[in-house]
């Protein structure tokens, strides 16, 4: 073999490296983007929880474009218990397709679900990623291709549950091959719904729904929208624009499925908010300043030394429970401020979790740190005999929760709540 033979095949074969690096990166773009808006990161409750106190202290947060504000007891429901602490009847979701589009508009992207388990290659990447944004300023993004695993190794963190989900199984005519299937979700991905949406394919080798992947070929896939939460229920506007994407899709992949009885799908879905508004309570201590208002390092230092750990805000913290969940939100009034908020979800917490003393504690030392004092709404006093007559009430509602089948802290929960 001449040497020029062998540099033409050194040159196709560096031809084919770059065409096959390419097509691997377009593709990885392809998936972040799918990932992000049907499958992205959901903010947690307690974090959203806490935000909305410091945006108004003492006062039920805002009711935005429709969405439902959760109750909160006062004195005279819990007697010789804090102000902060009260409970009322949920206000009513608006419905009507005015109201659907203001909730479109104010929840801009599809809420899913992040899968739990990031594949090896791609944890490792990330952790490459951060060391080098650590070391160099910005990190710069990362265009290498990770072994590929199968399907089955990409489950996702979401199940389809009867209680909670309209779920539409789309038929293929034949089998379809991953990138058509993600190309085609793509119709999805580009609505904006109130509620969570998830897409989910049928790996039949392994025998379990999973996230599409362009290597695979399925025959069906799974399209669900979740029927309420905390934010509303599901109304007739976001019905018909989450049928009519679904139809899309299944146009795309030459797919068919059943179409749902819209007026008992809207009474479940109304029965499930009702569920969830009766059982959605949060109970909220504030710490006081004794004199000048504390700087954010003071504020940083003390949240830490009560173990609180950094929020999604500036200026939020969080505190978790043995088992690493989110039990309590710590939340400033400013970024100089003389009043801080605690405040506990109490759909949210498990029922062995003792949330109620761990709020009590956590605000009498940050009290204690930053030389404050616990207080209720109305600026008096709160003592921990006070908070204690709180309890059996509390267990009670996690009684009742269990019961409707909505364990506290559980999955359903979290799903609810978030």
């Amino acid at each position: 073999m001449s040497r020029l033979q062998l540099a033409l095949i050194v040159v196709a074969a560096l031809v084919l490296l770059a065409l096959y690096v390419q097509g691997k990166w377009q593709e990885r773009k392809l998936l972040q983007r799918m990932r992000a808006t049907l499958h992205g990161g959901v903010q947690d409750a307690l974090l959203q929880a806490g935000a909305a106190g410091a945006a108004a202290p003492g006062a039920d947060p805002p009711d935005p474009q429709g969405a439902r504000t959760e109750p909160r007891w006062d004195d005279a429901a819990a007697p010789g218990a804090a102000a902060g602490i009260a409970a009322g009847p949920a206000a009513a979701p608006a419905v009507g397709s005015a109201a659907g589009r203001n909730a479109a508009a104010a929840y801009t992207a599809v809420a899913g679900e992040a899968p739990v388990e990031l594949r090896a290659a791609q944890l490792a990447q990330e952790l490459a990623a951060r060391a080098g944004a650590g070391a160099h300023g910005a990190p710069e993004e990362v265009v290498s291709e990770p072994l590929r695993l199968p399907a089955a190794a990409n489950p996702p963190d979401w199940v389809e549950d009867p209680m909670l989900d309209l779920a539409l199984e789309l038929r293929c005519a034949r089998a379809v091959d991953g990138v058509a299937v993600i190309d085609a979700a793509a119709a999805l991905a580009a609505e904006s719904f109130p509620l969570p949406v998830h897409f989910v394919v049928w790996d039949s080798r392994h025998e379990q729904w999973v996230l599409p992947d362009r290597f695979g070929y399925y025959t069906d896939a799974l399209a669900a929208i979740q029927l309420a939460g905390r934010r509303g229920a599901l109304t007739a506007e976001v019905l018909t624009r989450f049928l009519a994407a679904v139809r899309q899709v299944a146009t795309a992949l030459q797919a068919d499925f059943d179409v749902p009885d819209a007026d008992r799908l809207l009474a479940q879905a109304r029965e499930l908010d009702a569920v969830c508004a009766r059982y959605d309570l949060r109970i909220g201590l504030t710490v006081l300043a004794a004199g000048a208002a504390w700087t954010a390092p003071q504020l940083r230092a003390a949240a830490q030394r009560a173990g609180f750990a950094a929020g999604a805000t500036a200026q939020g913290w969080v505190h978790a429970d043995d088992a690493g969940a989110p039990l309590l939100a710590l939340t400033a009034e400013s970024a100089t401020p003389r009043k801080v908020f605690l405040e506990l979800d109490v759909p949210m917490v498990a029922s062995h979790a003792d949330g109620l003393a761990a709020l009590i504690d956590r605000a009498e030392a940050l009290a204690g740190i930053l030389g404050g004092s616990v207080v209720d709404d109305n600026g008096r006093p709160v003592d921990a005999g006070s908070m204690a007559a709180v309890q059996p009430q509390l267990a009670q509602l996690h009684e009742e929760m269990a019961r409707a089948g909505i364990e506290p802290g559980g999955v359903r929960a979290r799903r609810l709540y978030r």
